[in-house]
């Protein structure tokens, strides 16, 4: 689950620098892929709009992971930390629009 572990990896102040990257590579970046691999399907389950919302902060999540992948690899670990936050917050709420989409349906 990304959402769980992307707070885990906000939690652990020992994530910066290749640490943090690892984290990112190996926790996070299969989990992506394969929602991003799936997002056909919640055309055809929950509609044009939802899809698109729900993708909308999804693809923001994604955009500040990879912000904060090549922040911790210029020794930026401040902004690192920064965009994890950011992205943590996009994927909790993409999360959140799929639960409800998925009640909804």
């Amino acid at each position: 689950n990304v959402v769980r572990d992307l707070g885990e990896i906000v939690g652990d102040s020992q994530s910066r620098g290749a640490a943090l990257r690892d984290a990112i590579d190996h926790r996070l970046r299969n989990d992506l892929r394969r929602f991003a691999e799936a997002r056909a399907s919640m055309v055809h389950l929950f509609g044009l709009q939802t899809y698109a919302d729900i993708m909308s902060s999804f693809a923001a999540g994604e955009r500040y992971i990879n912000r904060v992948w090549s922040a911790s690899a210029d020794g930026y670990d401040e902004e690192a930390a920064t965009y994890l936050e950011k992205a943590a917050a996009q994927f909790a709420d993409a999360r959140e629009q799929l639960l409800a989409a998925a009640a909804r349906s």
